[in-house]
């Protein structure tokens, strides 16, 4: 099917990110004192959160929305901590007429890089599920749900966790699409099948965030593919 023109409209809640008071600490400084690294780059790895070097939190515009075809509604929701993922969600509700909605938490993440990036890791090896800052409104009313985050530390951000935990899946078919540093999707739709056995969950579409934003062309035929 060809991209069609229906009306939509865009939930952006704010702008992006979260951060942890309590790793504020002492911790963090002392690493800063002594001239250390919070992550090595030795420890990197390519699903290691990154920044794409966006300047400030993208917004896609208002517009209406209406049920596609038969009724049925659609909604792609994504997290987003420097832009790039957002800019796939808007081109993917572009594509499809769906309703867009940012997951953000309610607070906001450190803007340096390698705070962020032990945050990040410390909520995966303590299971820390950051709080989202609000929900979808109506999320009961929507058949499909383009699904979309980063990769982080090779799976699902413990932010989609959270999210997926306030936000049933089940008997929701799932379309799922990511940013990456060179990692596949295949260790978050395994995250995404262990919270949602019940889920019809569809082929996922990857990008790396270097090849962005060309590679937004890839978004049309992949929603074409999925519809067939």
């Amino acid at each position: 099917m060809r991209r069609n023109e229906l009306d939509r409209r865009t939930f952006v809640m704010g702008s992006v990110g979260f951060g942890m008071a309590v790793l504020a600490g002492g911790m963090l400084a002392g690493c800063a004192a002594a001239g250390e690294s919070a992550v090595p780059e030795a420890r990197r790895s390519p699903d290691a959160p990154e920044s794409d070097g966006a300047e400030g939190p993208i917004e896609a515009p208002e517009a209406a929305s209406e049920p596609g075809a038969g009724g049925a509604r659609s909604l792609v929701a994504a997290f987003s901590y420097s832009g790039t993922t957002l800019t796939v969600a808007e081109r993917i509700a572009e594509t499809t007429g769906a309703d867009l909605f940012r997951i953000e938490t309610s607070d906001v993440y450190p803007d340096d890089y390698e705070t962020m990036t032990a945050q990040v890791q410390r909520e995966k090896d303590e299971g820390y599920l950051p709080p989202i800052k609000a929900g979808v409104p109506d999320w009961d009313a929507y058949d499909t749900v383009y699904l979309g985050y980063p990769i982080w530390w090779g799976g699902l951000p413990h932010v989609m966790r959270a999210f997926l935990l306030q936000h049933d899946l089940a008997g929701k078919v799932v379309a799922p699409f990511c940013t990456s540093g060179g990692s596949g999707i295949e260790g978050a739709l395994a995250d995404i099948r262990a919270l949602y056995p019940d889920a019809s969950l569809l082929e996922g579409l990857v990008l790396t965030r270097g090849s962005l934003p060309g590679a937004l062309d890839k978004v049309e035929p992949w929603v074409e593919k999925l519809r067939r």
